[in-house]
């Protein structure tokens, strides 16, 4: 199949993994490895960015052949197309000021800290579920934590992994915080993998996915695109 001609669905707002560029091509982190795959699979690939409410049906009608970012994958989902292997999976992260002396993040050294999180998000609850010794600080928003953070108001702050890195390495932040320690993965609350969606009438291109993105990540061209995307270590 080398040289097949494949039509790639992208959600159009969903940055960093997929968006639309200032010339308005698509663009992100799910569409340069999904091309990236394509390359090592000797697919000849084509990108449309669609809104979220489009993929799955322009899927099903064979508007398209994958669905590249957008979906969630749930069980309504995965009955209507096949899934390749994962190639991302979110995480969760905390930030702490710069001149914090904390090294570790685990329950035990955040004990009787007070940590900031968004309120009524999966990640409160997982504070909740595991770090009860520690202060919970619910706020309107992961920003609004993290404004907390740069004023001293609380030790820490902690959310999406990718929405911790892009903060403290934003403009709001002002240089004043730094990552605290690894990334944290948990399916019972806030991971999920994200992996590109195949049409079910074409169970060829899953397995051409699958060794595509398998030949990116050993040629080292999935951490280059890693890199372009995410500033500071994912893990």
């Amino acid at each position: 199949m080398p040289d097949t001609p494949v039509r790639l669905i992208a959600d159009a707002d969903f940055a960093p993994l997929s968006f639309l560029s200032n010339a308005g091509a698509p663009a992100g982190l799910a569409v340069e490895l999904a091309i990236a795959a394509c390359e090592q699979a000797r697919l000849r690939c084509t990108v449309e960015a669609r809104p979220f409410a489009e993929i799955m049906p322009a899927l099903e009608r064979g508007e398209g052949d994958v669905a590249i970012s957008g979906p969630r994958l749930d069980e309504a989902t995965l009955g209507a197309a096949r899934m390749t292997r994962p190639y991302f999976r979110t995480m969760a992260r905390f930030a702490v000021a710069n001149a914090n002396r904390l090294q570790a993040a685990d329950p035990r050294a955040l004990a009787g800290r007070r940590i900031g999180v968004a309120k009524d998000t999966v990640h409160a609850r997982w504070l909740e579920a595991y770090y009860g010794n520690s202060r919970i600080e619910a706020f309107g928003s992961l920003g609004e934590a993290g404004e907390a953070l740069k004023t001293g108001e609380v030790d820490a702050v902690f959310g999406d992994n990718l929405q911790v890195i892009y903060w403290v390495m934003g403009s709001a932040a002002g240089s004043c915080c730094r990552l605290l320690d690894g990334a944290f993965s948990d399916f019972d609350h806030f991971s999920r993998n994200l992996a590109f969606l195949v049409r079910n009438d074409r169970p060829e291109l899953r397995a051409a996915f699958d060794y595509g993105l398998d030949q990116a990540q050993a040629s080292g061209a999935t951490a280059r695109i890693i890199r372009t995307y995410v500033p500071l270590p994912l893990w």
